[in-house]
């Protein structure tokens, strides 16, 4: 059973390596209006969630993501949300997330491709400091947490 999961890990890993989304470069306004910009040269770790307001699962993970921005702020880790919500006002999007640390994007104030938007949510993925996809955590394969991000980013903060 254990080199089942194993298996699976490595094939869900090899994945991931074989067809990163084509975020980076990411440029984006926030639901604030100011702009934004993460690139694979400005050599910082990128977190990206996508959610919306209705995901109640996608509202559960933004205190942890919130908690992880603060801590690793001043080591170069970006986090920003992309809001899924069709048509929703940035008021509302910002209503939603009180307490957020970290810039809110609507999905149609980004760059983002359709290709590289998720088809179910919670999806997060963090990107090294050359601006390759990482880590990819998508619906259903449970919520992600803070001792998760504890592990994978001081590594990724390591490396040039």
């Amino acid at each position: 059973m254990r080199r089942g999961i194993v298996l699976l890990a490595a094939a869900w890993l090899g994945l991931v390596a074989a067809s990163p989304p084509h975020l980076l470069p990411l440029s984006a306004t926030s639901v604030s209006g100011t702009p934004l910009r993460f690139a694979a040269d400005r050599h910082e770790v990128v977190v990206i969630h996508f959610w919306a307001t209705w995901c109640a699962p996608c509202r559960a993970e933004m205190p942890i993501l919130a908690a992880i921005s603060q801590k690793y702020a001043r080591d170069g880790v970006k986090v920003v949300a992309i809001s899924l919500d069709a048509g929703a006002s940035r008021e509302k999007i910002a209503a939603a997330s009180t307490g957020v640390n970290f810039p809110l994007v609507r999905l149609s104030d980004s760059n983002v491709s359709p290709r590289d938007v998720p088809t179910a949510i919670p999806e997060t993925l963090v990107y090294g400091r050359d601006g390759r996809l990482r880590y990819r955590f998508q619906a259903g394969g449970g919520a992600v947490d803070a001792a998760m991000f504890d592990r994978i980013i001081p590594p990724l903060l390591e490396e040039h």
